[in-house]
């Protein structure tokens, strides 16, 4: 036996075993009476929250808690019921493997094979009728979660309607300096009271300082991270003319050093307020709550106008927005959202503030909100500046993704209705600060400023990405590495472009349902739903499944593919395999990779091998009515591929094509004439029909010049010029040797042949050639005549022409 062999029979007898133990430790089902414990339990819990929920005065004190209890129950009973399917499933199978039952009249069954058979009906009823349980408890769930949705819709409805005094009265106006003077007392008092807290831990005092400590560490790494940014990738003043991609490096340079690295300083902030010091809820975790959310505001409506329009240095904007309205524009969005960062951080510490301060506060901010929104709202601001350029000419790299086209009227009709919209809601909120219905409006102000914000870095962010997988997917170098063709690439930019703009569709509108009052974790439940238990005629249909399917596919694929260029490129060519060999087997790594990355996909959406070879039999019954031609041509390219009696690189003849083979496909093989023409032959006729290969076994080929002498003319010196002529010709090898014969004696001349072998079949035309030209050399230095035929015409008598 040999070594290989001795190690794949290692291999197989590991995994065997393996196979073997994991059988064995398999789980068990949930006993029946495990399970009803479990049913009565979620039975109980669910009448006890529909006698709460009946109580509407106390849900706004205990929904969350409602809520984390409704979905343990659902998580479980989905658990539940998966089992159960899952069991039930198995013992159809081991039914379905008993066969059907005798029929009336047949002689009866062995009572060994009745009792299995009566066991295993049993038991599928049993996890059937457990699979309908969970079922209920998970729609009763539902149910539950729906009318608590209901009932805190209602509270918070009846809370925006909630008229307070309006801070118009001359008591509100004189009791606002008092108050104001108290809250900002609160934030102090608020922090002096943590830092002087009694507390039983001996390193309190300790802990806090290495908590500002790595606080401090991590804001100057992030100041130095951010000057590094700056200075190697941001703007250069020197630069007057930077082409698109530098202005768009710049932009990302600059949203990372002014954005990102500041939120993550906040977030570390949050972090280590929240985990390392261990706060109780009070008025300084509120304080450090609203900060952090303030700071996170900010960070982000000040760094990405900045980032996309450039103020400064209006030359490397990559928004085409006119330079004085891009200054406009990034002072207002800016002071905006400082404003809103302010509401939250109230929102956040306005707990021990007086009713006159917030609605003065809110009245006042609102209005100034609603002012810097209708100035956002100027179409003038948002015009195409004809002057921008994308880049610098002669640059094809350096231009955008796509030009930029005029609206069409159905965009500019929606865009003018959104933008009445969106101003009668913000005159609304004003009016609703000012008359005292200040949650009202937080509420439509607040959300209004929240959504554009979303919708301003979410269709920033994708507009970067999108302009950088267009700069990236048009290198030459990543489309050789990918191994793509032109239109392969713009496909893949295509297609990586439309999923970012799925992705970013998504998330703004999950984003701005949760600003708007919708939670984020009943958008979860429902996206949750709808992805991995979509009910169709009693069919589980699961989205989720299907879409790692296709991720896992198109994985393998890839990865196969690059495999297959490795190969091809590299690892091949350093071996002694002729290049129709080194293509052969990179092909069948090619069909190797398509085979297993269908398996692969097929067992992860669940479908057995048993199953695969079920519709491996459809498709051979398919073949066979249907599908001959494509079969016995894909057939024949396997036989192509592995008997090599055509490779590519050979030159064939087949009827009236003669041409070098270029590619062996599942279907044909394609042969490029030597007039460039392509020729699509199917694998079957190659494999059934005579063919002509020039280079089967070599590429060398026989040369015949034929050629007549006068009588009289010197044979012998004939005979050497002939072979003189052959050795001054390049590609006419000396092994085999030439030769000359004398055919025969002709009307008008002597007749001799020169017979001579080249090193290249492809060139044997045109060595052909230079052969005649030597010869027609030669003959002319040595006096060798050629000579025209020679013809006698007789010319009838007069008198016969008058006959």
């Amino acid at each position: 036996m040999s070594f290989a062999a001795k190690i794949l029979l290692t291999v197989g007898l590991l995994l065997s075993t393996f196979a073997a133990t994991s059988a064995s430790f398999a789980d068990t089902a949930e006993p029946a009476w495990k399970f009803n414990r479990a049913f009565n339990t979620w039975s109980a819990s669910l009448d006890a929250i529909t006698t709460n929920l009946e109580q509407t005065e106390n849900i706004s004190e205990n929904d969350e808690a409602i809520r984390t209890e409704l979905l343990e129950i659902r998580e479980d009973a989905i658990r539940a019921r998966k089992s159960a399917d899952r069991y039930a499933e198995e013992t159809e199978n081991l039914l379905a493997a008993l066969g059907e039952p005798p029929a009336e009249g047949e002689p009866e069954e062995a009572r060994d094979l009745q009792r299995k058979r009566q066991a295993y009906e049993a038991e599928a009823a049993d996890f059937r009728g457990r699979a309908a349980q969970a079922q209920l408890i998970i729609k009763r769930v539902d149910t539950q979660r729906a009318r608590l949705s209901e009932i805190e819709q209602g509270q918070a409805l009846r809370t925006l309607l909630t008229r307070t005094r309006s801070p118009f009265g001359w008591k509100m106006i004189s009791s606002v300096p008092g108050e104001t003077g108290a809250y900002v007392t609160s934030l102090a008092v608020a922090v002096d009271e943590w830092w002087q807290s009694p507390t039983s831990e001996e390193e309190t005092e300790t802990k806090r300082a290495i908590a500002i400590g790595v606080v401090i560490v991590f804001l100057l790494i992030s100041l130095i991270a951010r000057h590094l940014l700056v200075k190697w990738f941001g703007r250069d003043e020197r630069l007057q003319n930077p082409s698109y991609t530098r202005r768009l490096l710049a932009a990302s340079a600059e949203t990372l050093a002014n954005g990102f690295l500041p939120a993550l300083f906040a977030g570390t902030l949050w972090f280590t307020a929240n985990k390392t010091l261990g706060l109780d809820e009070g008025p300084f975790l509120n304080l450090i709550n609203g900060f952090v959310v303030f700071l996170l505001v900010v960070i982000a409506s000040l760094a990405l106008p900045r980032a996309a329009l450039s103020p400064a240095l209006p030359h490397w904007r990559v928004a085409p927005i006119k330079p004085q309205y891009a200054r406009r524009l990034t002072q207002s969005i800016g002071a905006l959202g400082v404003l809103f960062g302010l509401d939250i951080f109230v929102s956040f510490t306005g707990a021990e503030a007086g009713p006159a301060f917030l609605a003065a506060y809110s009245a006042i901010a609102t209005t100034f909100e609603v002012i810097l929104i209708l100035d956002l709202l100027r179409p003038a601001l948002w015009r195409n500046d004809p002057e921008w350029q994308a880049g610098t000419q002669g640059q094809e790299e350096d231009t955008p993704s796509k030009s930029k086209s005029e609206p069409t009227p159905q965009q500019i009709t929606m865009w003018r209705a959104l933008r009445i919209g969106v101003i009668l809601l913000a005159i609304t909120g004003a009016l609703a600060a000012w008359v005292g219905y200040t949650a009202l409006s937080v509420y439509l102000i607040g959300n209004l400023i929240g959504t554009a914000l979303i919708m301003g870095a979410l269709f920033l962010a994708r507009a970067l990405f999108a302009e950088w997988i267009s700069i990236i997917m048009s290198r030459e170098q990543v489309a050789h590495w990918l191994n793509l063709s032109d239109e392969g690439t713009s496909t893949v930019r295509f297609w990586f472009i439309s999923l970012l703009q799925v992705l970013v569709y998504i998330s703004g509108a999950v984003l701005i349902g949760a600003v708007w009052g919708i939670p984020l974790r009943d958008i979860w439940t429902v996206t949750y739903n709808l992805l991995t238990a979509i009910n169709i005629g009693g069919i589980t249909i699961s989205i989720t499944d299907i879409a790692s399917a296709i991720v896992i596919l198109l994985i393998t694929l890839l990865i196969f593919r690059l495999g297959k260029a490795l190969l091809r490129d590299t690892v091949l060519p350093q071996t002694r395999l002729d290049p129709g060999a080194q293509y052969s087997i990179a092909t069948v790594f090619g069909y190797l990779g398509i085979v297993v990355s269908v398996v692969m996909a097929a067992v992860s959406l669940g479908v057995e091998f048993q199953n695969l070879l079920i519709i491996a039999g459809a498709l051979s019954v398919g073949i066979g009515f249907g599908l001959q031609t494509i079969a016995n041509n894909f057939i024949s390219g396997l036989i192509l591929l592995f008997e090599r009696p055509i490779k590519v690189g050979d030159l064939i003849e087949i009827d009236d094509t003669l041409g070098h083979v270029t590619h062996i496909n599942v279907r044909r093989t394609e042969v490029e004439t030597f007039q460039r023409a392509e020729v699509m032959i199917p694998n079957s006729e190659l494999i059934s029909t005579s063919v002509i290969n020039w280079t089967h076994s070599d590429r060398k080929a026989r040369i015949e010049v034929n050629v007549g002498v006068a009588y009289g003319s010197n044979t012998e010196l004939v005979r050497d010029t002939l072979l003189q002529a052959a050795g001054n010709v390049d590609k006419v090898v000396t092994w085999p040797s030439a030769d000359v014969l004398f055919l025969d004696f002709g009307d008008s001349s002597l007749n001799f042949q020169l017979r001579c072998f080249t090193s290249d079949v492809s060139s044997r035309i045109t060595t052909s050639s230079k052969l005649r030209f030597e010869i027609d050399r030669l003959f002319r230095e040595a006096g060798i005549e050629i000579p025209f035929p020679q013809r006698v015409i007789h010319m009838a008598p007069e008198g016969n022409h008058e006959k």
